[in-house]
């Protein structure tokens, strides 16, 4: 009899730890839901002051933080293949002195470039080099 009656204190202070969660669970949610519900008020609130027109006239800029950044057109002008000096091809990405004048030499050598792709065929430079200079390159 008497571990009976332990069982059934053991199980109803079981069952007081399990509401007692419970509640700490719905509690937390609560906070959490008023939490985001007051964040979400103060979202609005802000792009609302940011969407109206600004006074001034001025070009509203993207205020959106969570939006990437468009990539804005290369205002460098294109390198000419076939009449850049070594000091120009330097400008290129992943070309210095040496393989700047290899590209003066090949042309040179070869005549003039006939597509932009060709310039692969001068020592040094690869697909890699040739990928991240190929929009600034030019005939």
């Amino acid at each position: 009899m008497k571990n009976r009656s332990l069982n059934k204190i053991q199980l109803l202070i079981l069952l007081m730890a399990l509401i007692g969660i419970s509640i700490s669970w719905a509690n937390a949610e609560t906070a959490q839901n008023a939490s985001y519900a007051q964040w979400k008020s103060e979202q609005q609130a802000q792009d609302s002051r940011l969407q109206k027109a600004p006074a001034s006239g001025a070009v509203q800029q993207n205020y959106y933080l969570s939006r990437p950044a468009l990539v804005a057109p290369s205002s460098s002008p294109k390198i000419k293949l076939n009449s850049a000096n070594s000091e120009q091809f330097q400008q290129l990405s992943g070309i210095g002195l040496k393989k700047a004048e290899a590209i003066v030499a090949y042309r040179a050598k070869n005549g003039k470039f006939k597509s932009i792709e060709e310039i692969q065929q001068v020592k040094g430079i690869g697909p890699a080099i040739f990928a991240k200079n190929k929009a600034r390159l030019g005939l």
